[in-house]
C-alpha cells in the first residue's frame, strides 16, 4: 500500500496528503518476457488488469419534438416511444496502457474487456464521438442515469456478451431515485425486464453529499446549536467524489475521528430509504431464491467538485479546500441563509486530524433491520435527522489516482 506524501512546494502542514493504493511503478524491465509460453504471457497480462472499476455512464434518449439524443432531467412516467439510446460517460476511466503495449496485450485486454459498446462524450450539452466502450461484466460496477433505458441497455449489454453474464453490478444515485414498480414500468418488455434484474448480483444506492467537507464541518456544528453536540472538526475522514475507474476494497486502515460514523447527515433520507427497502422487496418477490446484495455507499462534494482523473488534480483540490477551511477560521464567521454565525476563534490545526484523503467512496450491505429499517431520532434544534452507521464498519472504495 502507498501513500503519496506532498513535498512542501506542493501543499503546506495544513494539507497532510492523498491516500492511494496504487503499487509504486518500477523502472526494471523483464527482458526474458517474450521468452515465456504464450499462455502465460497472456496470464500476465490479464492479472494486469484483474482490478474493479467504478464508471458513470448515462443513457441518452431522443427527444421527441426535435429528435435529437438529449440528458432527461427525470425519468418519465412511461415506457419512451422511442427505444433508441446513446451510451454517453461524463467522466471517462484513464484507458489501460495494455492497449497499447503491444499487439499481443491489446489481444488480452479486449478479450478481457470483452464487451464492447460504441460511446459518446459531452461538451457544451452537446454528444460528442469518443469511441469504445471496454466492459467487464464481472468487475465493472456501473452508475446508471437514463433509468426509461435501463431494461435496453442492459439487454444489450447481455446480447454483446459471448459469456451471457450480463449486467451484474449497478449503482444508482440516492437522490434519483424512484419506487420499484415505477421503474418496472419504464420497460416496454416485462419479461426482458424480469431476466435483466434475474442476472444482477450487486445494487448500490450512493449518496453524494451537495456540500464538500469544509461546509459539512460547519453545517454540522451550528445544526444543534442549543447544546452543541457535535464539535466543530475538518471532517478528513469522509472520502471524496470526482474520480471513476479502477477502484480497490479494504477496511479503513486511517483512525476515523470521533463522531464522524455515528452521525451521518442525509437530507430526506428517511424518504429514500422507504425507496430502498421497496426495491428490496421487489427483488425478493421477483427473485426468492437467487443471491444478491444490496449496499449503501457515500460520498462528499458529488455535484459541485471537478472531476478527479490523476494525483496532481486531487492534490489541488485538496489545496484549495485547506485555503477554504482556513478563511473561515481566519474570520471567525460563516454565512447562513438565516445570516452570518459566529464561532470562537481557534487555529486550523487545532481542529483538523490530518488525515490522509480518500478519494472515492464508503459502502456497507444493507439489511432489512439495518438503519433504513430505524425510526432516527432528529438531535434537538435540528431539523434534519443524522444516522448511526458506526455498527456497519463501511468499506473503503478508493480510485487509484
Amino acid at each position: 500500500m502507498e501513500s503519496s506524501e506532498p513535498s512542501s512546494g506542493e501543499l503546506s502542514a495544513q494539507h497532510p496528503g492523498l491516500f492511494n493504493p496504487v503499487p509504486a511503478k518500477s523502472n526494471l524491465t523483464f527482458h526474458l518476457f517474450p521468452n515465456l509460453p504464450k499462455e502465460i504471457r497472456h496470464l500476465i497480462w490479464e492479472q494486469s488488469l484483474f482490478c474493479e472499476r467504478y464508471i458513470v455512464v448515462e443513457l441518452w434518449g431522443a427527444d421527441g419534438a426535435s429528435g435529437e439524443f438529449c440528458r432527461q432531467a427525470s425519468p418519465p412516467r412511461h415506457p419512451p416511444t422511442n427505444q433508441q439510446y446513446k451510451l454517453v460517460l461524463i467522466n471517462p476511466p484513464k484507458p489501460t496502457s495494455i492497449f497499447g503495449t503491444t499487439a499481443e496485450s491489446r489481444a488480452s485486454a479486449c478479450r478481457f474487456y470483452r464487451v464492447h459498446f460504441p460511446c459518446y462524450s459531452v461538451k457544451e450539452s452537446q454528444l460528442h464521438t469518443s469511441g469504445t466502450f471496454w466492459f467487464n461484466p464481472e468487475l465493472d460496477t456501473l452508475e446508471i442515469h437514463g433509468l426509461e433505458h435501463f431494461a435496453n441497455f442492459a439487454n444489450d449489454i447481455w446480447h454483446h456478451d459471448r459469456q451471457k453474464a450480463g449486467l451484474r453490478n449497478v449503482s444508482f444515485r440516492l437522490m434519483s431515485s424512484i419506487p420499484f414498480d415505477r421503474f418496472c414500468g419504464l420497460a416496454v418488455s416485462t419479461d426482458q425486464l424480469h431476466q435483466v434484474i434475474g442476472r444482477l448480483q450487486h445494487v448500490t444506492f450512493i449518496h453524494y453529499t451537495k456540500a464538500d467537507r469544509v461546509k459539512m464541518a460547519f453545517d454540522k456544528y451550528f445544526s444543534c446549536w442549543r447544546d452543541r453536540k457535535f464539535p466543530l472538526r475538518y471532517p478528513r475522514s469522509f472520502p471524496v467524489a470526482g474520480a471513476s475507474g479502477r477502484f480497490s476494497r479494504q477496511q479503513d486502515p486511517r483512525s476515523i475521528e470521533e463522531d464522524v460514523l455515528n452521525s451521518i447527515c442525509i437530507n430526506s433520507f428517511s424518504n429514500y430509504g422507504l425507496i430502498v427497502r421497496d426495491w428490496m422487496n421487489g427483488f425478493q418477490r421477483l427473485r426468492p431464491t437467487t443471491p444478491y446484495v444490496f449496499r449503501f455507499a457515500y460520498a462528499t462534494d458529488g455535484f459541485e467538485s471537478p472531476f478527479i482523473g490523476d494525483r496532481a488534480g486531487a492534490m489541488e483540490y485538496l489545496k484549495d479546500e485547506g485555503e477554504k477551511w482556513q478563511k473561515y477560521l481566519g474570520r471567525g464567521t460563516i454565512s447562513f441563509p438565516g445570516g452570518p454565525r459566529q464561532f470562537p476563534t481557534v487555529s486550523p490545526r487545532q481542529l483538523d486530524s490530518e488525515l490522509q484523503t480518500v478519494f472515492g467512496f464508503s459502502t456497507f450491505p444493507l439489511e432489512p433491520q439495518g438503519p433504513l429499517g430505524n425510526d432516527h431520532q432528529r438531535p434537538r434544534g435540528f431539523s434534519v435527522p443524522f444516522y448511526d452507521f458506526s455498527a456497519y464498519q463501511p468499506e473503503l472504495c478508493v480510485f487509484h489516482l
